[in-house]
Formats: C-alpha cells, structure tokens, sequence
C-alpha cells in the first residue's frame, strides 16, 4: 500500500466498528498498530504514514 485514502481509513474504520473497535476512542498509534497487524488492507503500509492518516482522519481532515 503506498497511498493511504480517506475512503480506505472510512471503510478500515467500519470493518473494525462492526467489531466493536472504536477508532475515535483509541490513539492514532494504537490503531496503526492494529491495522498493520490485524487488516489485510494495511499488512504492509508504513507505520509511521498511517499513523499520520490515522490522525488526520481522526481530526476530520481531508486527504
């Protein structure tokens, strides 16, 4: 994965919220982690730009 999207960080956080994990409850940190470690979409992102798209998705920034 080389872009990280809006829609891809909306969808990630659907998925998950059907499972009972709320993004906007956890740090940006935390749920990089999980998506690296856990969602098949983000196996291999760099963390450290997930964690900025994770933050700004959190923020209610745009891409």
């Amino acid at each position: 994965m080389t872009e990280i999207t809006k829609e891809a960080m909306e969808g990630a956080a659907a998925r998950h919220l059907s499972a009972g994990f709320n993004f906007r409850a956890y740090t940006s940190h935390k749920i990089a982690y999980d998506l690296i470690r856990w969602d098949e979409e983000f196996r291999h992102a760099n963390y450290t730009r997930l964690v900025v798209a994770v933050t700004l998705w959190q923020s209610g920034s745009s891409d």
